[in-house]
């Protein structure tokens, strides 16, 4: 949740007299009226407009009046603040008849030419002044669905005809607010501000967790794919499967406002369709890379997932969200997987079926194409996750306990031998960070995971081939460097068992990822994996050498809500029958699901004293006892 400061109601300046129209998806429509120029919106008590529900942050968003504008700003909430469906990412420009979207709510600003004052129109409507009462909340007015701007105007709840804002505003003294760098930061400029009425303001648009598509979704991408097509039959053929040049791309930038001119005219763009983010968006599909070009641009996108060409889907900040628009055709998606390709400096090859590139930035697509993908083309992009935090940053975000710190901080300083288990995700990923950056030694990172260890830029780095030979040559090298941390991934056999060999050989310190639903699953699946890497050793010894090569056991999980929890820390305690033996020294335990799908839950410890406190204080590192029969955290 963003932070905020809340502002009485006393120090507002008196702005002009105008009302919000709130709809909530599924039930009902109410207005609210304000006379002043700065109002906050959000879930809890002490906003100046409440909406609550569980998707909407406690401080989400600010509307502010300024200069005879209004300007809306998302205040860092976790499901983000749209206009007219496109996610906004800094202070933007609205206008009466634009639509604000909160979590399930849609606001629209509405300024009549005679509203009149402020508290005659409070009598009028249920709602006071300055939202003087809670009451007008209970009494909500059956919710209708929100119709096209009529031509001839029209009373509410139809929504205004041209934009228009209150003329000859007198300036109000509010807030400054921060320009992008780079930008007009004189007093008073709005020069940086968006304004989301214009076309020319192309912001990704993505739907919140488990938001549903936009209502007129399958009509705006109807219209985008035929405006598309219509462009490109005018092209030459085959003219956009090479590279883009200058001729080309001045070609379709006067064909896009052409043919969509003449559908237009012929009747064929529906009039409910989004048409002012129509001609962006087919220049990025023609031209780009259609949807995926913003994301790839978006720091906070780690993970775009398409699985078919209109479903869309992405993780951002750690959690998973929808993304609208999608590509208009499967031909569009096709066409994106070729630049991709050639972006990557390896050409889509005739015939190639199944796709891996690595991106110039970084990222790793792949991507199932022709008879290969029955339900058509499917693309998955991975970004670099440069992750850099510590274990206080954990502690922080909820990931793990406070406890649970203090007994991990410990492990690391006394160079204990740590294995994570969890999903390929930024959760894992984050673990692995807090505990790399938690030790002291030079580190080597092994196997792709530069993004954990990018708090240390003079970590020696290894990426390991398909040999094995090779792979494994490449770990015992990494763990004969003096004073050294091993920070690497068990992706296979091999590297399992170079691993497991490098520390029987007297490496310490060693921070092991192994990519597992479970860490009952993962303690299943080592020991084949060794049997495997080391011809002729069985089963039983593999779980030996196992149990007594790793001190700690971290699982990681990704809750139904989006959010991260090590949800076990365990000791391994050699071998008890056909299993390694797992003793249980920290565990999240899930009691209840809250309003809004947040998943609520205590790390408690297990009341048992690990054996390795023992070995910590022989190693110069004391831990208190009590620490493992503290009451449970939250």
């Amino acid at each position: 949740m963003g932070g905020f400061a809340v502002i009485s109601s006393s120090s507002l300046a008196k702005g002009p007299v105008f009302a919000i129209v709130i709809s909530e998806k599924g039930g009902a429509e109410r207005r609210e009226v304000f006379d002043r120029s700065e109002i906050s919106v959000g879930r809890v008590q002490g906003n100046d407009l409440m909406l609550p529900k569980g998707n909407v942050s406690k401080r989400h968003a600010r509307l502010l009046f300024r200069d005879g504008r209004f300007i809306v700003t998302d205040l860092n909430s976790t499901n983000g603040t749209y206009v007219n469906r496109r996610r906004i990412s800094q202070a933007t420009i609205v206008r009466e008849g634009d639509r604000i979207y909160v979590g399930d709510f849609v606001l629209r600003i509405e300024v009549p030419d005679d509203l009149g004052d402020a508290a005659s129109l409070g009598e009028a409507t249920g709602s006071g002044p300055v939202l003087a009462s809670r009451e007008s909340q209970e009494n909500f007015v059956s919710a209708q669905p929100l119709e096209a701007a009529d031509e001839s105007g029209g009373s509410y709840p139809q929504v205004p005809g041209p934009p228009r804002v209150p003329g000859g505003a007198a300036r109000l003294p509010t807030a400054t607010l921060e320009p992008p760098p780079g930008t007009d930061s004189r007093p008073g400029s709005l020069a940086s501000i968006p304004d989301a009425s214009q076309p020319s303001i192309e912001v990704p648009s993505v739907s919140t967790q488990d938001a549903e598509p936009p209502e007129d979704a399958g009509v705006y991408g109807t219209a985008l794919a035929t405006l598309v097509e219509r462009v490109i039959e005018h092209l030459p053929s085959a003219a956009l499967d090479g590279a883009i040049d200058d001729a080309l791309t001045a070609r379709v930038e006067r064909a896009i406002p052409e043919q969509l001119a003449a559908l237009d005219k012929e009747g064929e763009i529906p009039r409910d369709a989004a048409r002012e983010s129509l001609a962006p968006d087919a220049r990025l599909e023609l031209l780009g890379l259609g949807p995926l070009g913003p994301l790839l641009d978006d720091a906070g996108v780690s993970v775009i997932n398409v699985a078919r060409y209109d479903r869309i889907a992405v993780v951002r900040n750690g959690r998973s969200a929808k993304v609208h628009p999608t590509f208009s055709t499967e031909a569009s998606l096709c066409r994106t997987v070729a630049r991709l390709c050639q972006r990557a400096g390896e050409p889509l090859a005739a015939g190639e079926r199944v796709v891996e590139r690595r991106l110039p930035n970084g990222a790793k697509a792949s991507a199932v194409i022709g008879p290969a993908a029955a339900s058509g083309t499917v693309l998955l992009v991975q970004k670099p996750r440069r992750v850099a935090l510590s274990i206080d940053d954990l502690v922080r975000s909820g990931t793990i306990s406070r406890a649970m710190a203090t007994f991990l901080s410990h492990c690391v300083a006394a160079r204990s031998n740590i294995l994570v288990v969890g999903p390929r995700d930024a959760g894992t990923s984050s673990v692995l960070s807090a505990l790399s950056a938690a030790g002291e030694g030079p580190i080597v990172s092994v196997q792709d995971l530069d993004d954990v260890v990018a708090h240390d830029p003079a970590a020696t780095r290894f990426s390991l081939g398909e040999s094995g030979a090779e792979s494994r040559n490449l770990v015992q090298i990494a763990a004969r460097m003096p004073d050294s941390r091993l920070v690497i991934e068990l992706r296979d056999s091999d590297v399992t068992g170079a691993v497991v060999e490098a520390i029987g050989e007297g490496a310490d310190g060693v921070v092991a990822a192994l990519r597992a639903p479970s860490l009952r699953r993962a303690s299943a699946r080592l020991p084949g994996d060794l049997a495997v890497s080391r011809q002729g050793m069985s089963i039983a010894a593999a779980r030996e050498w196992i149990a007594s090569s790793f001190d700690i056991a971290i699982e990681v999980s990704r809750l139904r809500d989006g959010r991260h929890r090590v949800l076990r820390v365990a000791e391994l305690q050699g071998v008890a029958g056909d299993e390694i033996k797992l003793q249980d020294i920290f565990t999240f335990v899930v009691e209840r699901t809250a309003a809004g799908g947040a998943v609520e839950g205590t790390f408690s410890p297990s009341g048992v004293v690990p054996r390795i406190v023992e070995e910590l204080n022989a190693r110069g590192v004391p831990l208190e006892t009590s620490l493992f029969t503290r009451p449970p955290s939250r």
